[in-house]
């Protein structure tokens, strides 16, 4: 950790039990635009994600099972409260990206109200391409989720190579 900032590496949402990221199983019923369960825990943005203004209520749903061998989901569907057919694919990006890390500025940690390196839950927006190998990650705009307070923010990496299309594979 840098005196001008907080390291932020990208952990699992299954963090903590009450964290943002305990979400039930079933939480995601496979309909379009699916009503949202009030009993989600909402994150909420700082600022709207670009071209989706005046959106800053979420929640986060767990994709796939996670339960095959102990594994936790790296896949999850961040949704929009207000009007649910909004909806972001995002993942852990360590589960693709080993090596992915970076430093918010004390200026964003103050924002997100962020004290201390493990309550950043690191997730990456996915676009899903026409097959797999095409499907990319955006490792230079990560949102950065206060685990504790669910206070949320895309933060745009500066002095940084990280890509804003990295091909998942």
């Amino acid at each position: 950790m840098s005196a001008a900032g907080r390291s932020a590496t990208a952990t699992s949402p299954q963090a903590g039990s009450d964290t943002v990221n305990v979400m039930p199983a079933c939480a995601h019923d496979g309909r379009e635009g699916a009503p949202v369960d009030g009993d989600m825990p909402e994150i909420e943005l700082v600022r709207s994600l670009p071209g989706f203004p005046e959106l800053t209520r979420y929640v986060l749903v767990r994709l796939g099972d996670g339960d095959d061998a102990g594994d936790d989901p790296i896949m999850y569907e961040l949704r929009n409260v207000q009007q649910p057919m909004v909806r972001f694919l995002v993942a852990v990006p360590t589960a693709f990206f080993p090596d992915y890390a970076f430093e918010l500025d004390e200026s964003q940690c103050s924002e997100l109200g962020l004290t201390h390196p493990d309550e950043a839950l690191v997730l990456v927006l996915l676009t899903i391409g026409d097959d797999r190998a095409s499907t990319t990650a955006n490792l230079l705009a990560p949102v950065v989720i206060n685990a504790r307070t669910r206070i949320a923010a895309q933060v745009i990496l500066s002095g940084t190579d990280w890509p804003v299309r990295a091909a998942v594979v």
